[in-house]
């Protein structure tokens, strides 16, 4: 497995790659931090690559947190309470076992450690189903489990339905 100091060099070669052979569209990338994390845009197409992009430590969360990551991706997620949020996506090869967790409202990189998430396996195909208990950015996190899993390139969308 790459440490991070050779996934940050491997990743300007990737966004060279990507620009040579998609006519200079961006790679999209999930942040190292939860103060770094794009947000989220409900509806759009969303993807990272943990393989070659820079990535957070996967000791994260509770020890009342079911999930456990190697390293992992941040994104931000801006919710009322009451959303109902759908997430679909893929974990593509040689990426295997993801997880996505939904950290609280409120939680930050500071704080992430005495938070519980929800978390799930990634499917392949399918939905992820959260509800939004409190009004708040939500941290949402992917990455490769700790055990029997791969890192490497992901893709998601989340549709959110706003509480009447």
């Amino acid at each position: 497995m790459p440490t991070n100091g050779t996934k940050r060099l491997l990743a300007p070669a990737a966004l060279c790659a990507v620009a040579l052979t998609t006519g200079g569209a961006a790679l999209a990338a999930g942040g190292a931090t939860i103060s770094g994390a794009p947000i989220v845009k409900a509806g759009a197409a969303e993807s990272g690559d943990t393989r070659v992009q820079a990535t957070g430590d996967g000791s994260i969360g509770s020890d009342l947190s079911p999930g456990c990551w190697t390293d992992v991706q941040y994104w931000r997620l801006p919710l009322v309470a009451g959303d109902q949020i759908v997430v679909k996506g893929t974990a593509t090869s040689p990426a295997y076992h993801f997880q996505v967790g939904l950290f609280p409202a409120g939680t930050t990189d500071k704080n992430i450690n005495s938070k519980v998430a929800a978390v799930s396996v990634f499917p392949t195909r399918g939905t992820i189903r959260f509800n939004a208990s409190k009004t708040g950015m939500y941290a949402l996190v992917f990455g490769p489990g700790c055990y029997d899993s791969a890192e490497g390139p992901y893709n998601f969308t989340v549709s959110v339905t706003k509480k009447h």
